[in-house]
């Protein structure tokens, strides 16, 4: 990337492919190298710390007779099998409504405002194999097919996402995914009360929602048969569902940012999880286009189904808080809840077609093998990155 990753307000739907009226004609191509190098904390395998990434991308645009606008983009990612990363298809009508088919790029409903919290570079989850609570299973499933309505210059509106199979792969025209059990879709929404984006102020206020479709579930079963609801013990007690609320200030060069997510994801299993809540916090500081720096922390509680589950005490929290704020019991086991806690800095500086990045991300309590992390040990995940764009 030639520049700094934005961490003002973003559109509701931004897409890798502008959702505007396009010049007849426009063809593009674009690619970026990136060069890292990787530090992991001594309880884990790091192996060679040093890694590349590259990736090609094609996008073409036109007009359209009506006024508005249809934009393609494809991205490649260049490893040795030179494989389809993501693409999308963009019809724009006339800068109000706007019609996407993506297939991996994520760049739309509900997944594009999973974590705006603003970073210089990374989420505060990046490299961590434990990632915080968020939306946007069925806007990140290739194949999701969104619609975005949005009011000029105030950025007010809604879009909304379905996917007729969640977790599908690429397809070609004309193809379909050929596997049984057909019947799992998915839907979200976002919609945005107060969306505004300038050059030194900005704010951003709204909500997102999401829910599986499940083909067989306990309570469909019940409704069906006459199954009473404790006989369930596999499967989904429901449809899986999760809601989001965010906010985002700009201030000229600060900017700050909150989100609260919660998600049922149904699991009716003895040690299964019962629900999750997550909040994060975070601001950025940017110096014109040059540098910026950002600070985040994040808490993610999971509620289980089993109150009485055993467990080492001292992964409660990283050992911030006392475990029996927790639901830890007496004796020492964490009980029904267990919280999760993520902090992290990064920073970029942007000279041009190149960028300098950096991040540091911590996560403690039950994250990251839980088993190794008494004690309040968290685990880290420490990155040097640079980048060069075309």
């Amino acid at each position: 990337m030639n520049k700094l990753k934005s961490i003002g307000i973003s559109a509701l739907a931004g897409t890798l492919v502008s959702l505007s009226a396009a010049e007849a004609g426009g063809v593009t191509v674009t690619g970026n190298w990136e060069i890292s190098y990787t530090n992991l904390n001594h309880t884990k395998v790091t192996g060679n710390k040093l890694g590349i990434n590259k990736n090609l991308g094609f996008g073409a645009s036109g007009d359209v007779s009506d006024g508005g606008g249809v934009t393609w983009a494809t991205t490649l990612a260049m490893s040795d099998s030179f494989g389809l990363s993501s693409a999308s298809m963009s019809l724009n009508m006339g800068g109000i409504a706007t019609l996407t088919y993506d297939s991996g790029t994520g760049g739309t409903g509900a997944n594009a405002v999973d974590n705006i919290v603003p970073t210089a570079w990374e989420e505060i989850d990046y490299g961590l194999s434990t990632g915080i609570t968020d939306l946007g299973a069925v806007s990140a499933t290739k194949g999701v097919v969104n619609l975005t309505v949005r009011a000029p210059v105030a950025g007010t509106g809604l879009s909304i996402s379905y996917a007729n199979r969640m977790g599908a792969g690429h397809q070609a025209d004309g193809a379909s995914t050929g596997e049984p059990g057909a019947g799992e879709e998915g839907w979200d929404a976002v919609i945005d009360f107060v969306n505004v984006s300038q050059p030194h102020f900005g704010m951003r206020f709204g909500f997102a929602g999401q829910i599986e479709k499940k083909q067989y579930t306990c309570e469909n079963q019940r409704q069906t048969d006459g199954v009473a609801a404790a006989s369930c013990s596999v499967g989904y007690k429901d449809h899986p569902y999760g809601g989001s609320s965010y906010f985002t200030l700009k201030l000229g060069p600060l900017s700050l940012g909150t989100q609260a997510t919660f998600k049922d994801p149904m699991d009716p299993t003895v040690a299964g999880i019962k629900n999750k809540r997550s909040i994060i916090a975070g601001a950025a500081l940017t110096f014109g286009e040059t540098i910026s720096v950002s600070y985040g922390e994040a808490w993610d509680k999971y509620r289980y189904n089993d109150a009485t589950r055993g467990g080492s005490v001292f992964g409660v929290d990283a050992g911030r808080d006392n475990p029996a704020s927790d639901g830890a019991s007496i004796d020492g086991n964490p009980g029904e809840y267990e919280t999760i806690t993520f902090r992290g800095w990064s920073a970029a500086v942007n000279f041009g077609p190149a960028a300098l990045k950096a991040t540091r991300n911590t996560v403690g309590g039950w994250g990251e093998n839980s088993s190794n992390n008494a004690y309040g040990q968290g685990k880290t995940h420490s990155e040097i990155n640079l980048s060069l764009a075309f």
